[in-house]
C-alpha cells in the first residue's frame, strides 16, 4: 500500500513534530525510556519529610520557592483517610475521639486498619472500574449491544483481588489472558470480563477497535487508536503497529460458563473470553475503512518497535479438557440435576396442594420425566468420558429419556386442553376441540416413538456447560464462524499480557502509579492519564513518578504498599487551606507543585453512600448481582452494586458526574444547580436527614450540643462559635414557624438537611 504522503514530506513533518516536543528522536521521549529508580534526595525536607515521596516533593517546592502548608487537623485527616480508602465517612465515635485527643501513632494505625477493611476493595474497585470501562450489558434479550450479562462477576473479582492485594501485574495478566493462564479456574476466569465487556453483537470491528484502544490507554497510556487510519502523528507507532496489536485479539469470542448451583445461563453464569476463531486473519484497513482490507499481507501479532524489548514470544497453549468441554466441570451436571430435582419438588407440592386439579398430576409426571432424562443424559456423558463399555447402552437410555419427556409434555398438553374445554363458552368450543385433537394425536405419536428401538445413529442432547455468543458480520448478515471451544488457544494474549507486565516495559508501572497518585490527591503527576505519548504533557515531577513506578515493581506490584506510602506521606497530610499562602499562590496558583492539599468534590457514589452510612442505613453486604434500576431508589446497598449501562442508571449518581460507561479515565467535577436540588429535595436526602436527626439525638441535649454533634457526624468538623450560634438561631426560627407537635424533631431534621447541602459535606478537604 502506498504511503499517504511522499516520504520526504512525511519525514520532514515528523522532524518538525519532534522538534516541537524537544526530542530529536521520538524514541527518546520520557515515557519510552526505561524506568530507572532515581536516588532519593535525602537532604530535601529534613524534619518535614515522612518518607521518600516527601523528599522529591520538597526538592521541587524548594526549587520553585514554595513552602508547604501545615498538616491538616486530625479530624480532617481522619475523614480524608476514611473517604479515600474505604469510601464512607468515619463513624461519629471516632471523630469525637480524635476531637478530644489524637494519641501518637493513631494515624498510621488507622491507615493499616482501613487498608485491611473489606470496604477498601469496594472503594478502589470503583476507581479501577472507571479506568477499565466497567459496564453492565445493554440491549434487548439476546441482542447485546455492548458488554455481557452477569458482568458483575468481573466486578466482584476486582473487589476481591484488591482486598487480597493481588499484585497489579497479575491482575493485568488475568484480565488479558486468564483463559490461557488459568483455564480451569472459574474464579480467575472472571477477570476476562475486561475483554468480554467490549463485546458488540452486530459487528466485530467495533469490538476489536475498542479493545485495542482501551488496552492501550488503560494499561500503557498510549493512544494507539490514533494509528487506525494512518501512522501516529506524534508517537513512533505506525498504522501497521495498530493492526499488529489488533491481531492479538482477532481470535476472540465470548461465552457464558455455568456456575455451581445454577444451570440456567439466563439467571447466572460467568461471562468470559476464549480464542474461538484462531484462523481468522488480521488485515490492515486502508484509511481505517473495514470495507477496504489490504489482503496482500496478514498482520502478525506484534508491538511497536520503540517498545520491543525482546520479550514477546507467542506460543500456543494446550487447554485442559474442561476448558474445551466445560460440561466436564464437576458442578455442571450437578447443577442440571439439582434444577430438575427442584422442579419435581415444586410440581409435587402443587399437586398435593390442589388434589382436585386435573393437570397437576401430569405436570408432576413431566417434572419426574425431566429429572429421569437429566440423570440419564448425565450418566451417558460420564460413561462416554470414562470410555466405559456400557456407554452405548447409557446413550440409548438417554435417548429414551428424551422420548419420555416428549410424551409427558404431550399428555400435559392434553390435560390442559381438556380442562380449558370443560370451562369454555359454546362459541369457543370448536376451536378448543380442534386443539385437543391435535394434542391427542401428538401424544399418540410420542407413545409410538417411545416403544420403538433406538437407532444406531440417534444421539441424545447433551447437558451444556457453556454457551457462546456469536457476533455478526455487517456485510453478510451471517454469524461468525465458530470453532466451538477448541482444545488449543493461540497463546497470543498470554504473550501480550507478559509483555505488558514485564518489568522492562517503560509504561505499565508509570501509568498505574499515576492513576493511584491522581485518585488520592486529585492531581495526577501526568495530567493526561491515558496519554503518555508526545501529544500529552510531561510529568509534573518526573523523578517522583519514576521512583513510585520502580517501587511498585520492586515491591511485587503491591497496590496496598503504594497506598500506604502515599497516604502516610507528609505531602498527603497537608492542609487544603490557602490561609497565609499568598506568596505560594503568586508563584503556583494551580497548586501544580503540591504545596497544599487540593480539595476534591466527592464522587457520585461516595455522596450517596455517605448519606446512607451516616444515617446507619448502608447495607454492608458485598458482591452478587447488581441492583436493577427499578429497585435502586429503595436500595440501601453501596452504589458500586447498582446496575449501570449506557441506557440505564441512577439519576442521582448521574447528577454528580457518575462515570460514563464508554470511557472515564478521569471524572468530571461539575458544579450545577441540579446537584443542590438533589441534596435538598430528593427522597434519599429527606429520608437520610430524618434518620440522622434521630440517630444524633441525646436525652437532655441542648441545641448547641446537637449542632456540634451534627457537624462532627456529617463533616468531621468542629464548628466555630459563630456557626453554632447561627445554627441555634435557625433552629429557633424553624420551631417558631411550626405549630405541630413534632416541631422540635422537624427543626433538627431541617438543620441536618441544610448541613447536607454544606460545601464541606460533598468536599474532601
Amino acid at each position: 500500500m502506498k504511503p499517504r504522503l511522499p516520504r520526504l514530506i512525511l519525514a520532514g513533518w515528523l522532524a518538525g513534530v519532534a522538534c516541537a516536543h524537544g526530542e530529536a528522536d521520538p524514541r527518546e521521549h520520557w515515557a519510552f525510556r526505561p524506568v530507572v529508580r532515581p536516588a532519593v534526595p535525602e537532604a530535601a525536607g529534613k524534619g518535614w519529610a515522612k518518607n521518600p515521596i516527601d523528599s522529591f516533593i520538597f526538592r521541587d517546592l524548594e526549587a520553585q520557592g514554595l513552602t508547604p502548608q501545615k498538616e491538616a487537623a486530625p479530624e480532617v485527616l481522619l475523614r480524608r483517610l476514611y473517604l479515600d480508602l474505604v469510601g464512607v465517612p468515619p463513624p461519629l465515635e471516632e471523630v469525637e475521639s480524635v476531637l478530644r485527643e489524637a494519641p501518637p501513632g493513631w494515624y498510621e494505625a488507622t491507615v493499616d486498619r482501613l487498608l485491611a477493611d473489606p470496604r477498601h476493595g469496594e472503594r478502589w474497585a470503583r476507581h479501577w472500574m472507571d479506568i477499565w470501562r466497567y459496564s453492565d450489558w445493554w440491549g434487548l434479550g439476546e441482542q447485546l449491544r455492548n458488554s455481557q450479562k452477569h458482568m458483575w462477576h468481573w466486578r466482584d473479582w476486582i473487589v476481591e483481588s484488591l482486598n487480597a492485594d493481588t499484585p497489579y501485574d497479575e491482575m493485568v495478566r488475568l484480565m488479558l489472558a486468564a483463559d490461557e493462564i488459568a483455564p480451569g479456574d472459574p474464579q480467575k476466569l472472571r477477570a476476562t470480563g475486561f475483554l468480554a465487556r467490549n463485546f458488540f453483537l452486530f459487528n466485530r470491528n467495533p469490538w476489536m477497535e475498542e479493545t485495542v484502544e482501551h488496552v492501550s490507554k488503560g494499561f500503557l497510556g498510549l493512544t494507539m487508536n490514533c494509528a487506525k487510519c494512518h501512522d501516529h502523528k506524534y508517537d513512533p507507532v505506525t498504522q501497521a503497529d495498530y493492526y499488529r496489536m489488533r491481531a492479538f485479539f482477532e481470535p476472540l469470542q465470548v461465552r457464558m460458563d455455568v456456575v455451581p448451583g445454577q444451570a440456567d445461563l439466563e439467571k447466572d453464569g460467568i461471562p468470559r473470553v476464549y480464542d474461538g476463531q484462531p484462523e481468522t486473519p488480521t488485515y490492515l484497513y486502508v484509511r481505517g475503512n473495514e470495507n477496504q482490507p489490504d489482503k496482500s499481507a496478514v498482520m502478525a501479532p506484534g508491538v511497536p518497535a520503540v517498545l520491543d524489548f525482546g520479550r514477546l514470544a507467542v506460543q500456543p497453549v494446550t487447554l485442559p479438557v474442561e476448558a474445551a468441554k466445560p460440561e466436564r466441570q464437576p458442578w455442571v451436571l450437578e447443577a442440571h440435576t439439582a434444577a430438575a430435582r427442584k422442579k419435581v419438588e415444586v410440581a409435587a407440592a402443587a399437586a398435593a396442594k390442589d388434589g382436585k386439579s386435573k393437570t397437576a398430576p401430569y405436570a408432576a409426571a413431566l417434572a419426574a420425566a425431566e429429572l429421569a432424562d437429566v440423570e440419564a443424559r448425565a450418566g451417558a456423558m460420564q460413561a462416554e468420558w470414562a470410555g466405559l463399555p456400557d456407554a452405548r447402552s447409557k446413550a440409548e437410555a438417554a435417548v429414551r429419556g428424551g422420548r419420555l419427556v416428549g410424551l409427558a409434555q404431550a399428555l400435559l398438553k392434553v390435560a390442559e386442553t381438556e380442562a380449558k374445554l370443560a370451562g369454555a363458552a359454546a362459541d369457543k368450543r370448536e376451536g378448543i376441540e380442534k386443539e385437543l385433537n391435535e394434542a391427542r394425536e401428538k401424544a399418540g405419536k410420542s407413545a409410538t416413538v417411545l416403544a420403538e428401538p433406538v437407532k444406531p445413529e440417534e444421539t441424545f442432547v447433551q447437558l451444556t456447560g457453556a454457551k457462546w455468543t456469536p457476533t455478526r458480520f455487517r456485510d453478510s448478515g451471517k454469524d461468525d464462524p465458530l470453532v466451538p471451544f477448541p482444545a488449543m488457544s493461540t497463546g497470543r494474549r498470554t504473550a501480550l499480557a507478559r509483555w505488558v507486565t514485564d518489568a522492562k516495559n517503560p509504561l505499565t508501572a508509570r501509568v498505574a502509579v499515576n492513576h493511584l497518585w491522581g485518585r488520592h490527591t486529585g492531581t495526577p503527576l501526568v495530567a493526561m492519564v491515558f496519554e503518555f505519548g508526545r501529544k500529552g504533557a510531561a510529568p509534573a515531577n518526573p523523578q517522583l513518578l519514576d521512583w513510585l513506578a520502580a517501587e511498585l515493581v520492586e515491591k511485587g506490584w503491591s497496590l496496598k504498599h503504594l497506598h500506604r506510602l502515599i497516604v502516610t506521606s507528609a505531602a498527603y497530610r497537608l492542609s487544603s487551606s490557602t490561609a497565609g499562602a499568598g506568596e505560594n499562590e503568586a508563584i503556583d496558583l494551580e497548586n501544580t507543585h503540591l504545596w497544599r492539599r487540593s480539595s476534591l468534590r466527592l464522587e457520585a457514589q461516595v455522596v450517596r453512600d455517605s448519606l446512607l452510612a451516616v444515617s446507619g442505613d448502608l447495607d454492608p453486604a458485598m458482591g452478587g448481582p447488581p441492583v436493577p434500576p427499578a429497585a435502586q431508589e429503595e436500595s440501601k446497598r453501596r452504589s458500586l452494586y447498582f446496575f449501570r449501562s449506557s441506557n440505564e442508571g441512577s439519576q442521582f449518581l448521574t447528577t454528580f458526574d457518575d462515570a460514563p460507561v464508554k470511557e472515564c479515565y478521569r471524572r468530571d467535577q461539575s458544579i450545577v444547580p441540579q446537584q443542590a436540588l438533589a441534596l435538598t429535595n430528593s427522597r434519599l436526602v429527606n429520608d437520610a436527614a430524618e434518620r440522622i436527626s434521630k440517630k444524633l439525638a441525646r436525652a437532655g441535649d441542648d441545641d448547641a450540643a446537637f449542632v456540634r454533634r451534627a457537624f462532627a457526624a456529617l463533616m468531621a468538623m468542629r464548628p466555630c462559635e459563630a456557626e453554632v450560634a447561627a445554627c441555634t438561631r435557625a433552629l429557633e426560627a424553624w420551631r417558631a414557624a411550626d405549630t405541630s407537635a413534632e416541631k422540635d424533631a422537624a427543626a433538627r431534621t431541617q438543620l441536618i438537611r441544610t448541613l447536607i447541602n454544606h460545601d464541606d459535606f460533598v468536599t474532601l478537604r
